[in-house]
Order: structure tokens, then sequence, then C-alpha cells
């Protein structure tokens, strides 16, 4: 029996080591974004169910992720959809309670959709954001132009938001941030 059968480390690369795997490379996209964004802070965790998945400037961010490549048929470019849909409750991880809404909503004030491009997909350029594609979207223009609609493909995308590189995310999140006080669809 090794000296250590129960390490940290160990259990990080079997949980977590096939980033190609639709729940790893989701995680992935959030970490990427929540790092392009300068809002990953090395002493805490990642919130898991939290109504959002960051927080940045005091708003509040939603990462959606997907992958032309799947790790069941790496060779085959699966079609992109992602899910949007409107919730009636949400949990707040800061304060541990539950809110029930009378009208479903989506909860974030901005989105992020993050393609991995690459066919076949792997570990090595998953973590490339060279073979990522970045969307920013307010979700205000989510419920104008797509209501209560609950996934959205990469064609509607394209019509309502412009792909930009990892490096960009943050000066169009900025962006988005700015537009959402303006038309006043922030709190």
């Amino acid at each position: 029996m090794p000296q250590n059968p129960l390490s940290l480390e160990d259990f990080r690369r079997w949980a977590l080591g096939n980033l190609v795997d639709n729940r790893n490379r989701g995680l992935f996209a959030e970490w990427l974004v929540g790092m392009a964004l300068d809002v990953i802070d090395k002493a805490s965790e990642r919130q898991e169910w939290d109504a959002y998945d960051l927080l940045y400037r005091d708003r509040k961010i939603e990462v959606k992720a997907a992958g032309r490549s799947q790790s069941w048929n790496p060779n085959h470019s699966a079609p992109i959809r992602f899910g949007i849909e409107q919730k009636k409750t949400s949990w707040s991880a800061a304060t541990d309670t539950f809110t029930h809404h009378d009208q479903p909503q989506r909860f974030a004030d901005v989105y992020v959709f993050c393609l991995h491009t690459a066919v076949p997909a792997d570990n090595v350029n998953v973590a490339d954001p060279d073979y990522w594609q970045f969307w920013v979207v307010r979700t205000s223009v989510l419920d104008g132009e797509l209501g209560t609609q609950k996934s959205l493909g990469i064609n509607r995308l394209d019509q309502i938001a412009e792909p930009v590189q990892w490096s960009d995310i943050r000066a169009t999140v900025d962006e988005c941030l700015k537009e959402t006080l303006v038309d006043g669809t922030g709190d």
C-alpha cells in the first residue's frame, strides 16, 4: 500500500483528469473566464449550485460551455446547444438561502458562452485558450431576443453577439456592463 494513499492531487487527477468530458470542460471554462476577469481567488473554492458562476465588479456572470468534440466520439463534430432556461428558484451560496420567484428568470447580468472548437479534443487543446471562442451577451438581450427559449445554438448566438478571443473577454464584459447601466437593466 502506498505511504499516502489519500493524496489530494491524485484525487484531482482522477476526478478532473479528462478535460474533454463535458462536466470537466464546463468547470474549466468557468475557470478560464474567471481568470480572464481576474476573479479567481486562490484562497476560495468554486460554489456548486450557486445562482450564477462568477461575481465580477458586483455583477453576476453565468458561464455556458460546449465543445465540438465529445469524449465518447472525439473525431465527430457534435451539434452545439447552450442551456439558457429561465428558473423559478435560485440559491445563494453567500447566504445559504433559496429564493422562489413568481416568474421564471435568468439570474446573471451577463452570460459568457464558451465553445471549445478543436476536433478531436484532448487535454492539451482544451487547456489552450486559442482553441476556444467566446460570446458575451447581456441577459437583457437574451430575454429580449429569446424570451423563454431554453437553449441557444451557434447560428442564433452569432446573430446576437460577435465571438471574441479569451484576451478580449474582460473588455467585452465591461462594455456589456456599461450598456446594462445605460439601458437601465442593471440593479
